[in-house]
């Protein structure tokens, strides 16, 4: 498997460090430009209706994060792309969750012991095979000290990451028929939220406060870990643009997540799980598989998620190269989060094929 390409950006202003990276890959931002723009038109997205809510997400992430703002104005300048095309990109889940449904399968599994020990964590993102080389792995430093570390897309500004106070964050898609309705007013694009957190918070409890205060216009869920004073601590924030919800690990510790809502009462406006019961049928597996392995390791995670559609549930994803564009689902990256070293552990694939494999550490 391929080694992922890691880009680390010097401590610099955030319109600075976009410009370096837009410098750094035009070719690759372009490309996921290029791509995304086919998703949309496939969805029936005209390109006003991109450029029109591209433009408005860039409003409302000037409002909430303008440092962020910022860094997506220099990206574009540095890859000679109008501003819009990147926010576009950032606000890619609004925009396909406006005009068509996706149906990813991303798995997250976490565990948080009781006793003393840090949490560890695992996650698949699965994509569109023709994003396979696609993303990357950025490592941030900000001017005063602060870092983030981020599995994204090129022209992302994150998505899976963990950030210097060992505040780790899981990211999967979800739908709810709130999303493509009327929109939250001042809401931020799941990505951008997700690096929002990343970039602000020192702790789970500031985390979940922030992402529960903050509106967004498409449904996802951030699965949040930390080790603070000595405990394991674990949540996720399930997020639509109804309401958010949050849940903890059960009894064994354990946290699970595939691409359905979980809370009672959100669930009831599920609108992916009744189009595609995969992603229930890979939740089934994860509650099956965690009950063999009571105090996992890393390695104890991996071989939990090392299931595939053969096996019941597609928690490994292979894609069908015969399938139209849009439904060619892979398994492009395998990370883990260490949040004791504030790292990222990442293997370019699936589970299946990681566990004879080096693993970039960033």
């Amino acid at each position: 498997m391929p080694t992922p390409t890691v880009f680390r950006s010097p401590a610099a202003e955030p319109g600075e460090r976009g410009l370096l990276l837009g410098r750094t890959f035009p070719d690759r931002i372009r490309a996921t430009c290029d791509f995304y723009d086919t998703l949309f038109a496939a969805t029936g997205a005209a390109p006003g209706e991109v450029r029109e809510l591209a433009l408005t997400a860039l409003a409302h992430i000037g409002a909430a994060a303008p440092a962020v703002a910022e860094e997506i104005d220099g990206i574009a300048r540095g890859a000679r792309l109008p501003v819009e095309r990147i926010a576009a990109l950032n606000a890619r889940t609004e925009i396909l969750g406006r005009f068509g449904r996706q149906h990813p399968e991303c798995s997250t599994v976490v565990h948080a012991p009781a006793d003393g020990r840090p949490p560890v964590t695992t996650q698949t993102w699965d994509w569109h095979d023709d994003m396979g080389d696609g993303w990357f792995v950025w490592h941030i430093e900000h001017p005063d000290g602060r870092s983030v570390r981020t599995v994204t897309e090129y022209g992302i500004v994150g998505k899976i990451g963990v950030n210097a106070a060992g505040l780790g964050l899981h990211f999967n898609i979800l739908a709810h028929a709130s999303d493509g309705a009327a929109s939250p007013e001042g809401w931020l694009p799941v990505h951008v939220l997700a690096r929002h957190v990343l970039d602000t918070c020192e702790s789970l409890d500031e985390a979940v406060r922030l992402a529960m205060a903050t509106p967004v216009a498409a449904s996802s869920s951030l699965t949040l870990a930390a080790f603070e004073d000595g405990r394991a601590r674990a949540g996720t924030v399930e997020l639509s643009p109804s309401a958010p919800a949050l849940l903890e690990p059960g009894a064994d510790g354990y946290l699970l997540r595939t691409n359905h809502f979980v809370d009672p009462t959100l669930a009831t406006g599920e609108a992916l799980a009744t189009e595609d019961p995969d992603t229930c049928h890979r939740l089934a597996a994860l509650h099956t598989r965690t009950a063999a392995r009571p105090t996992p390791d890393a390695p104890a995670l991996l071989d939990t998620l090392t299931h595939h559609l053969a096996d019941g549930a597609a928690l490994c994803c292979h894609a069908d190269p015969a399938a139209e564009l849009g439904r060619r689902w892979e398994t492009l990256a395998t990370v883990s989060i260490d949040v004791v070293s504030s790292r990222l552990l990442v293997h370019a694939g699936g589970p299946c094929t990681a566990h004879a494999t080096q693993w970039t550490v960033v």
